[in-house]
């Protein structure tokens, strides 16, 4: 049995996702995809658009055979260890041969040489990055800035993309852990992550459009993305979808903040005592979520980073030991495989996977207690609470009852 695995948000998704996972199946030979999918908060440090049991779905109906949940720790922490939760708990189940990713520059080589390169100079490209960011550069500028003077190699442009960079930190991390699973990239055949604009041309005459361009279409008529993602996901974007968004959250967020400001942030994941001081400076000209993201943006801090971090302040998600140590030495913690989904058939994938996986695949929450001791069940407990979240936040805007997470379960297509 040949098993390939792949790592997405899917938010929502769309042709390229489903070009990605047919081109995965046919040159990996795979007999199976796993997908290791965000759950209802993604990367960037915003909430999905819809939630984890929609975008499961869709996945199963368009080429996964199996979706397992991203704890939400990963899902919502810097690439780094977004990468490095997921290839570690993919590293736990023991079953994976690949691990498919779509890239701009589509040079494997390229990328595992650049990966290489990094986990080697780790703690030189810590420093010379560190020493830019007191100059006064932007994170992004001083690790590129950094790159460059480490290796030539790393100045051609593999790392300044978004998916390039995604697949380095993969590759990083299938290197660090001396991995079994090998390594499998795509060239991306749309104009990029960031582009907000529609486009005509795709594969087999297929729309083709990145997920940014398709949020953003989606605020504005949910039919308008028809010709961009498959036939059959059309139907959870028609009657007018009403996509969540971060200032779904403004309130919970303003009573969080103000409840805890004479305490301080820095405790919580990627909140630096600058930062904190700052958020807790500007707490009286607080508008709501994204106005606020806007406020506190500077030439140090990205949108993108101050998000993620009000977010983790928000979900109570604080920075745990085990990301401390420098990547060689570095142990993610990842003690369980919670299953959000299969399609029918695929069940000689999940009896691989519970006869190999050194951690418990979970389908009902209600006996993890049976499976997890008291650390793993924290963290387990720390994904409902983000799912709990986020559904009262939708129920509210929407008045659509929300789902009971200790009683959905698994997606079968």
């Amino acid at each position: 049995m040949k098993i390939a695995a792949v790592i997405a948000e899917y938010n929502p998704f769309h042709n390229g996702h489903f070009y990605h996972l047919k081109t995965t199946r046919r040159e990996t030979g795979a007999d199976y995809i796993l997908a290791v999918m965000s759950g209802n908060f993604v990367q960037r440090g915003a909430p999905a658009i819809m939630n984890k049991y929609i975008r499961t779905k869709a996945a199963l109906l368009n080429g996964a055979d199996a979706v397992i949940e991203l704890p939400a720790l990963y899902a919502l922490s810097s690439a780094e260890f977004f990468a490095g939760g997921a290839v570690s708990l993919l590293n736990s189940l023991n079953v994976v041969d690949f691990l498919s990713f779509g890239s701009e520059s589509g040079d494997l080589a390229g990328l595992e040489d650049c990966a290489r390169i990094l986990v080697e100079n780790e703690s030189k490209l810590h420093s010379a990055t560190k020493i830019r960011l007191k100059n006064g550069d932007s994170y992004p500028s001083a690790r590129a800035s950094a790159l460059s003077d480490i290796s030539p190699r790393l100045a051609v442009g593999l790392p300044d993309s978004p998916n390039n960079i995604l697949g380095l930190e993969y590759c990083k991390n299938l290197f660090a852990t001396q991995s079994k699973i090998r390594p499998f990239t795509i060239k991306r055949t749309d104009k990029g992550y960031h582009c907000t604009a529609l486009n005509a041309a795709g594969f087999n005459g297929s729309a083709m459009a990145s997920a940014s361009a398709i949020r953003k279409a989606v605020a504005h008529s949910s039919e308008s993305v028809f010709p961009y993602v498959p036939e059959n996901t059309r139907p959870f974007f028609a009657g007018g979808l009403t996509p969540v968004t971060e200032d779904f959250f403004s309130h919970t967020l303003h009573y969080k903040l103000l409840s805890e400001s004479s305490l301080g942030f820095s405790e919580y994941l990627d909140c630096t005592p600058d930062l904190s001081d700052k958020i807790r400076k500007n707490l009286p000209l607080y508008t709501g979520f994204s106005d606020f993201c806007r406020l506190l943006k500077s030439k140090e801090l990205t949108y993108t980073r101050i998000s993620r971090v009000l977010m983790h302040i928000l979900l109570n998600i604080k920075t745990p030991d085990f990301y401390r140590p420098v990547l060689a030495k570095r142990k993610l913690y990842t003690p369980y495989a919670r299953l959000l989904g299969f399609r029918a058939g695929s069940e000689p994938l999940l009896s691989e996977i519970k006869k190999n996986s050194s951690v418990p695949l979970l389908s009902k929450l209600a006996d993890a207690r049976f499976f997890l001791d008291d650390k793993a069940l924290s963290l387990l407990a720390q994904d409902v609470y983000c799912a709990d979240v986020y559904e009262s936040a939708v129920t509210y805007a929407t008045g659509r009852p929300a789902p009971n997470e200790w009683k959905t379960s698994p997606i079968i297509e």
